[in-house]
């Protein structure tokens, strides 16, 4: 393991060197001066306050995408100033074609690629590292998230409290932001933030920007964003928020008869400016959308995303490494889950997030109750990183407990993220390395690896070694293979012909990847590509690839009940195609189908989905996902099937349901909620939950949950 380790460190020298030596000073970003007015304008999406005016002016942006550093298709005028508690940006968006204005989602942070909207990116601290996005479209639906360096898309699982409206006008379209500055962390020392903006036209599946209009560069990152100055004096009041709930629940089945009343809430208090503690007492999650099914065929678990608010809020200052999920130390995703993913009560937690200066913090301490074969616990996470270089930072980590289990467990690790924006020209080229141990009572176990991108145009490259103990077990984390070393690499050519109407993009990419033991013996190779994706100026995209694959297995296994894969060694290989049509459509479909070899037999499987918004009231989604598989030992087709509907009369109410059901379990799952935004910060929620289990052309109840959920906050 030292030797691994070793070549490992020699690696990233040879690679981190050089860019450090030929990395260039960067441009210097453009600059805006917000204006101070007396007088807040009104926030109804026509820009017709006199406030406006007095704004300062952003007269235009340029084209990132479909043809970068050129002049935009529709101009679009932007203007920014504040107040002593807000902040205040409108959108005029003219259009030549208003009566092409795509206008058709009302829900707050639903998918808005279908819709013309305008966004906002915020840096508080100018670190080119963590921020805030807000977006609105010209029906006033809002979207915010939190922007990180290690994730590849928004987080739109943050909210905060904030206002937006849109409007459509003659020539085009208009909206409005009020952002509060008590929703955000910043410096008040600080008159100086990293701002940028931006406008997407879907007809024309155009991007434009303010700064960094390059391919390079990521619409959705902070690295080169410019700077919006001026912003002093500004008032926070007190710090402290106070977020009570009530909930009342009558269930009936599996997880209990009756009714239960309860009450419990959230307190936030600014520990400085730019430092949030947060207390939850006897915290509950039942507005918190159900997971996508999922049906194992592997050797391995499953990985279920984090979808509650509480662990979500501030979640960025617990990222370790690049986040892959080979091994996680932390995951709060088991946090109140069993190892066989039934509920566990959460007590209480501490939390305390933010930035002081060059530090990131996070410090997560919580207290579950008993369940049945889980005693009690305490899981506690601690994660610290400062800022060096220009773009790069050094960190560690450290979690005790094991939600899932009685033992106790400890994990430490050390991580760096080198970023370097100037490599080679104005290139991106990062480089994470991290070591990790975990220790339980007698035993200490290893992970590490280095993982390698450059993220450009026309050539995207990435390479990820890592090595994982057999006996690593981080009890608050997620290992899916201990015992390996994982090699994955590749890359993708992309090319923008102008000579083909028809034809926008090109894309040429490959992959591979290879487990082994710890002694070097192949257990699993998977090789894409070279797979050829093609898209055209609407924004319709088609793709093909085949794939090989061999995996190595020492002992039987059963890949579904009465149906088992002897040891062996297996080769086998497939071809996948599809197509995807574009989401500005009112109906867009998506599918694609592989088929070939699998295991000593042979798989089909298709997956379908279907998304019709049928005005911007309603709209309906089908997901289809089927799997046709042939073995020696036995013939099964595995079908998930969901079906969700969305009923949206304002911004502000909304009805999402989901059914959703798969032929393993043969269960039927029922999610329907309602939400109501009384006021931002104020939500209403009826939840419905409904299993049922389908057996022999028979609908027979397991269980049936009703929620009532009332939210308020109030600021000091």
């Amino acid at each position: 393991m030292q030797v691994a380790r070793q070549k490992l460190i020699s690696l990233l020298v040879a690679v981190v060197m050089p860019c450090w030596l030929k990395a260039v000073e960067a441009d210097v970003p453009p600059a805006l001066e917000a204006a101070r007015v007396s007088e807040a304008p009104k926030i109804d999406g026509v820009l017709d306050d006199p406030v406006w005016e007095q704004a300062a002016v952003v007269d235009g942006l340029t084209q990132q995408f479909p043809k970068p550093q050129s002049p935009p298709t529709e101009k679009t005028i932007i203007r920014v100033c504040f107040d002593d508690r807000q902040l205040y940006i409108a959108f005029q968006c003219l259009d030549s074609e208003p009566d092409k204005i795509n206008a058709s989602v009302l829900q707050r942070d639903q998918r808005i690629s279908p819709d013309d909207f305008a966004y906002v990116l915020l840096d508080p601290f100018l670190t080119g590292r963590e921020g805030y996005y807000f977006r609105l479209n010209s029906l006033g639906s809002r979207g915010d998230g939190r922007v990180t360096p290690q994730s590849s898309r928004v987080q739109m699982d943050w909210d905060t409290i904030w206002e937006g409206a849109g409007s459509l006008q003659k020539d085009g379209w208009s909206c409005e932001f009020a952002i509060p500055f008590r929703s955000l962390n910043f410096d008040p020392n600080a008159s100086q933030w990293g701002i940028n903006f931006g406008r997407w036209i879907p007809r024309k599946q155009e991007r434009n920007r303010w700064t960094a209009a390059v391919l390079n560069r990521s619409w959705m990152k902070l690295e080169d964003a410019g700077h919006l100055t001026g912003l002093t004096d500004l008032k926070r009041g007190l710090g402290l928020e106070l977020k009570p709930y009530t909930v009342g629940r009558w269930q009936e089945g599996r997880a209990g008869d009756g009714i239960e009343l309860e009450a419990g809430g959230d307190v936030f208090y600014q520990v400085t400016p730019s430092l949030t503690a947060t207390v939850t007492v006897n915290t509950d999650f039942a507005e918190t959308e159900v997971d996508n099914r999922q049906v194992n065929l592997s050797r391995f678990p499953l990985f279920f995303p984090e979808k509650r608010a509480f662990f979500l809020e501030g979640s960025e200052f617990f990222e370790f490494g690049d986040r892959s999920t080979s091994a996680l130390p932390f995951h709060s995703r088991n946090i109140g889950l069993s190892a066989r993913r039934e509920l566990v009560d959460v007590i209480t937690g501490v939390k305390v997030v933010g930035r002081e200066g060059p530090w990131g913090i996070g410090l997560l301490g919580v207290a579950l109750d008993d369940a049945p074969g889980l005693d009690s616990d305490e899981v506690v996470a601690t994660r610290m990183t400062y800022d060096v270089l220009d773009d790069s930072r050094v960190g560690g980590i450290f979690t005790y407990g094991d939600p899932r289990g009685n033992q106790q467990n400890w994990v430490t690790g050390i991580d760096f993220a080198y970023k370097n924006r100037n490599f080679i020209g104005d290139n991106l080229l990062n480089v994470d390395v991290h070591e990790l141990m975990s220790t339980d009572p007698g035993q200490q176990a290893h992970a590490f690896g280095i993982d390698i991108t450059y993220p450009n145009e026309p050539l995207r490259l990435f390479l990820d070694l890592k090595q994982i103990d057999q006996d690593f077990r981080p009890g608050a984390g997620f290992v899916r293979r201990p015992g390996t070393r994982q090699y994955y690499g590749g890359g993708r050519w992309r090319q923008y012909p102008e000579q083909y109407d028809w034809l926008r993009l090109y894309s040429i990419y490959w992959s591979g990847y290879v487990a082994t033991e710890l002694d070097n013996q192949v257990q699993t190779e998977e090789w894409e590509g070279p797979g050829l994706h093609l898209e055209n100026p609407r924004g319709d995209e088609f793709f093909i690839q085949p794939e090989f694959a061999r995996e190595v297995i020492d002992s039987d296994f059963e890949i579904t009940e009465g149906v088992v894969i002897p040891a062996g060694d297996y080769r086998f290989g497939h071809v996948l195609a599809g197509f995807e049509t574009t989401s500005a459509r009112p109906v867009s479909v998506e599918v694609f189908g592989r088929y070939g070899s699998y295991w000593n037999g042979t798989r089909f499987r298709g997956d379908v989905e279907i998304s019709w918004r049928a005005s911007k009231y309603f709209g309906l989604d089908l997901d289809w996902r089927w799997s046709d598989i042939q073995l020696p030992t036995g013939h099964f087709d595995v079908s998930i099937f969901s079906l969700g509907y969305r009923v949206t009369p304002n911004p502000n109410l909304a009805w999402n349901t989901v059914v959703q059901f798969d032929n393993v379990s043969d269960e039927i799952g029922v999610n329907s909620r309602i939400r109501y935004i009384m006021k931002p910060g104020n939500d209403l929620f009826l939840v419905f939950n409904k299993s049922l289990e389908y057996e022999r052309a028979q609908l027979r109840s397991l269980a049936t949950e009703t929620i009532a959920k009332v939210g308020l906050t109030f600021r000091f």
